[in-house]
């Protein structure tokens, strides 16, 4: 018995579907096994950790964070690479990792769902239309995680460049009033909470690592890495080599601050000498024409007039 063009179409959707779904659930597959033959090794030892109380006690939640620790690859360089990006994104939550994956399956495998329950209203749609807008909901579902990540680390990276320049002035005038740089760090993390938060959350992270005995270069290595912004890993490059030479770091720190504020006012100069060319465009397509019809829009008048 032959199927029909229009019964094959949600056939050949599920197969795609499931041929994308292969690789999610191989890592699947893969994380649970090494979770039990880790949780076998620990029994034996008789060194199982206690459980941990969830942080959110609803069922939703917890099916949640389950599922994304079991989605999430066993591969340790590629989860490095995943979490480097939330973190500079601002995903800070250890289930973090196991969420984005979730959230790539579902926008994968969700859309084709949708539209196979819709297929019933669209008889009067093509099937390569279908194929096409299956095709592109695969393609859009891979594609948005990366992007909604992307754009709000470029966000929060354009943010916490804006307030560096502010960041390096405070922390001059704390070195200079005689406190160390740890303190330093301390302080402006606090002064900086309400009007550069991001920064301020930063700094935080880095006055904790440094209490805890944290090597101080690692610590702002580590610092410049999450920030992700070229400013950030220049000062750890220039407090590293401080701290080799020996040199004066209030003096250092003063020269490193007037080029930050040096560097934003050419920005500023970069973007106000940009405009015009930017408003090239939108001038010749929206007013050219308007002021082309005005002043001809009269002689043609006339002409008709005397034709």
């Amino acid at each position: 018995m032959s199927l029909s063009p229009s019964a094959l179409i949600p056939i050949v959707m599920l197969a795609i579907a499931g041929v994308l779904a292969v690789p999610a659930i191989m890592a699947f597959v893969r994380s649970w096994k090494a979770k039990e033959d880790l949780e076998r090794r620990l029994e034996r030892r008789g060194s199982r950790p206690a459980p941990q109380e969830a942080r959110n006690d609803s069922r939703i939640g917890r099916a949640v964070i389950g599922l994304g620790n079991r989605a999430t690859p066993s591969n340790e360089e590629a989860v490095s690479a995943v979490r480097a990006k939330l973190l500079q994104a601002g995903f800070t939550n250890q289930a973090a990792v196991g969420r984005y994956y979730v959230a790539r399956i579902a926008c994968v495998v969700l859309p084709q769902v949708a539209l196979l329950i819709a297929l019933p209203q669209l008889d009067g749609v093509s099937k390569q239309t279908l194929l096409m807008v299956s095709i592109g909901l695969i393609i859009a579902g891979l594609l948005a995680p990366d992007m909604f990540v992307s754009r709000r680390a470029k966000a929060l990276q354009q943010q916490c460049s804006s307030g560096f320049p502010d960041m390096m002035d405070l922390m001059v005038a704390c070195v200079e009033a005689g406190l160390s740089l740890d303190a330093s760090v301390q302080r402006v993390g606090e002064e900086l909470e309400l009007r550069h938060p991001n920064i301020a959350e930063h700094m935080k992270k880095l006055s904790l690592e440094l209490r805890a005995g944290k090597a101080r270069k690692n610590a702002w290595r580590t610092f410049a890495d999450r920030m992700g912004i070229e400013e950030a890993s220049s000062l750890a490059t220039m407090l590293r080599q401080a701290e080799e030479m020996g040199t004066s770091l209030g003096q250092t720190l003063r020269v490193f601050s007037a080029d930050m504020r040096k560097r934003r006012i050419l920005m500023a100069e970069e973007k106000a000498m940009a405009l015009p060319a930017k408003l090239t465009l939108p001038l010749i397509i929206f007013v050219f024409p308007v002021l082309l019809g005005v002043l001809i829009m009269p002689a043609v008048v006339k002409m008709q007039g005397a034709l």
